[in-house]
């Protein structure tokens, strides 16, 4: 009997440890490590990404940055934790699924710290996010694969620490 209580208890952990996703915290953009070819933009001088769970089993992801010329920014999406469609909270507006521009996103869970996300505008792919976190869960790696508005290819490599 003490085995088998043993053995619930340690696939009982299991699921709880497998429930938690490890993008959840606050990751630092590492300028260094990161690197764009095709007009990708990485011109930020610092950018800081949170990701925290909240109610009703969803993630949101904060992000502030300094661009290079000194203006300050910053972003808030909303998406389920198992994956799904992106709500953008935009300044003063309301909720949407789609920005001004037609753009919407579509989050993908693989497994719990690995992401894809997909870009659409006007229900057509413009690019693709690979999201990873790594096996020491200290860095998020995230390659950025899409066309620009001209239908020019670029990609990208963002490199992140957690604090």
């Amino acid at each position: 009997m003490r085995k088998a209580l043993l053995l619930f208890a340690v696939f009982g952990l299991a699921g709880s440890l497998w429930a938690a996703d490890p993008i959840i915290g606050t990751w630092k953009l590492n300028i260094a490590k990161s690197r764009s070819r095709g007009g990708g933009d990485l011109t930020v001088k610092e950018r800081t990404d949170v990701y925290r769970e909240i109610e009703g089993s969803q993630i949101e992801w904060t992000r502030t940055e300094t661009r290079a010329d000194g203006s300050l920014s910053s972003s808030r999406l909303i998406w389920p934790q198992q994956g799904g469609i992106v709500i953008l909270l935009l300044p003063g507006k309301e909720p949407v699924t789609k920005t001004p521009e037609g753009e919407s996103i579509i989050e993908t869970l693989i497994e719990p710290g690995n992401w894809c996300v997909t870009r659409l505008r006007d229900a057509k792919q413009i690019s693709v996010y690979h999201k990873t976190i790594s096996n020491d869960g200290k860095t998020l790696s995230i390659i950025v694969k899409g066309s620009d508005e001209q239908g020019k290819p670029y990609e990208s490599l963002t490199v992140y620490d957690r604090r």
